[in-house]
């Protein structure tokens, strides 16, 4: 009998919590032996109360890797770009998902597109800020590009613009880091 597969005889809904949490993110990220799959499944596809249960954590994990952005690297710059429409407003998901991004990142240059970015508020700004001050805190920088005119406009009116460095496009960004 493997490690991983020790204890499997006790896999009932009585299981503690935590316990029945882990058995269900191997089985999500498909690192449990055929055995213990064999098993796992045996029980929780027979069991409504436990089935229920995979399906939510199911769903959260799926929640969990649909990010909004997308990374890249062009000439030694990580570019950070939305996916699809977003805002940057106190209760955007989006919001929080740019802070983490450039806040856990080691690179120390980043270019952001806003380019699908439709509005903007104090708290997108206040995380722009942050991110920027992050960035030159660490001895980088960070540049914007694609901005739409109405979130162009709350940049420029806040003179943030003139702080972050602002471009018409990606190319002129990656440039400027040139010189």
């Amino acid at each position: 009998m493997s490690a991983q597969h020790t204890g499997w005889q006790e896999l009932r809904c009585k299981m503690e919590p935590i316990k029945r949490e882990q058995v269900i993110a191997k089985y999500l990220s498909r690192t449990l032996d055929s055995q213990s799959v064999e098993e796992f499944e045996g029980h929780y596809l027979g069991c409504d109360e436990c089935f229920d249960e995979l399906r939510v954590s199911e769903h959260m994990a799926s929640e969990l890797r649909t990010s909004k952005l997308a990374w890249k690297q062009a000439e030694g710059v990580s570019v950070l770009q939305f996916r699809g429409a977003a805002t940057l407003t106190h209760s955007a998901a989006e919001l929080d998902e740019l802070r983490r991004e450039v806040l856990e990142q080691s690179d120390s240059r980043v270019i952001i597109d806003l380019g699908r970015v439709t509005k903007i508020d104090s708290a997108g700004l206040g995380q722009l800020m942050s991110c920027y001050s992050h960035l030159v805190r660490n001895q980088g920088t960070m540049k914007i590009v694609n901005v739409m005119p109405e979130v162009k406009k709350v940049m420029d009116m806040t003179g943030i613009s003139s702080l972050i460095g602002t471009f018409r496009d990606e190319q002129e960004a990656l440039n400027s880091f040139r010189n």
